[in-house]
């Protein structure tokens, strides 16, 4: 049975990441936790178990027989929630997206939850609304996505929306040697692209075999690529490398233009 974690704060993002997680709940067999994190030892003991008890009777409005509890623990974000959750096989948290200001003071809270998240994240959008359609994942042309390929593969066949394979490519930048300009042929380029995708393709239909699956292949910078595709989809699958000490290297600057600008839930899934 799949365990979920929800990070909750009773704001406005957190309410629409538990709407969501409990829809999920609601359509297949889940264990819920709601965990509140408390980083200051000055908080009023009445109150916290009233913001978890409300937020449990919202859940229970939309999953009525989902397996539902929570709890409070004390710490610093994201550190905090991101070890109540290192056991689960997901990780809920909201995001502003409808008010520019709040998103700028609090984005890099999401963004360094996913970043460091040793399980997958779904980031879900203040102004998201339940919306039917496929799954749509991202292909890199290293290893960093073939963890998110699976997952996304397995939630198409929960759902059963069918599966959406995105792979964009630019040409790259010519290189010098000497005095020769090594370039490239965008016609060879192509070709090894569409080989990389039908590969993943092919792969993904052995293993699953019962799920539609469409593939594409977009010359364009992959944020965009995705973004625009997203239009159609209500789930959106990207790997991150997990690389460097900083929050952007971590992530990557595709996870973490998508993850600011997605209007759809967006699950970052960690390569192991």
């Amino acid at each position: 049975m799949e365990r979920i974690v929800v990070g909750y704060d009773g704001s406005e993002p957190a309410l629409v990441a538990l709407d969501w997680a409990a829809t999920r709940a609601a359509e297949r067999s889940s264990i819920v936790e709601i965990v509140s994190v408390n980083a200051s030892e000055l908080f009023d003991e009445t109150v916290i178990p009233d913001v978890l008890e409300d937020a449990e009777r919202r859940f229970r409005d939309i999953a009525k027989d989902a397996h539902v509890q929570s709890r409070r623990v004390n710490g610093r974000m994201p550190g905090a929630l991101l070890q109540a959750a290192e056991k689960s096989d997901l990780l809920v948290i909201g995001a502003h997206r409808r008010r520019p200001l709040r998103a700028a003071i609090a984005g890099w809270r999401p963004l360094r939850t996913v970043a460091r998240s040793s399980v997958p994240v779904v980031v879900v959008p203040d102004d998201w609304t339940a919306t039917e359609g496929r799954v749509l994942v991202g292909l890199d042309d290293d290893e960093s996505s073939a963890a998110a390929l699976h997952l996304a593969a397995r939630e198409a066949h929960a759902t059963g929306g069918g599966l959406t394979l995105l792979h964009a490519w630019q040409m790259p930048v010519p290189t010098m040697d000497g005095e020769v300009a090594v370039l490239a042929s965008p016609i060879e380029q192509k070709a090894a692209h569409r080989r990389i995708l039908d590969t993943a393709g092919d792969v993904l239909r052995a293993a699953y075999p019962d799920v539609p699956i469409e593939l594409i292949l977009v010359n364009d910078n992959p944020p965009s690529a995705l973004l625009i595709e997203a239009r159609r989809s209500s789930l959106l699958v990207i790997g991150t490398h997990h690389r460097g000490p900083l929050t952007g290297a971590l992530l990557g600057s595709v996870g973490q233009d998508i993850v600011a600008q997605s209007r759809i839930p967006i699950c970052v899934v960690p390569r192991p």
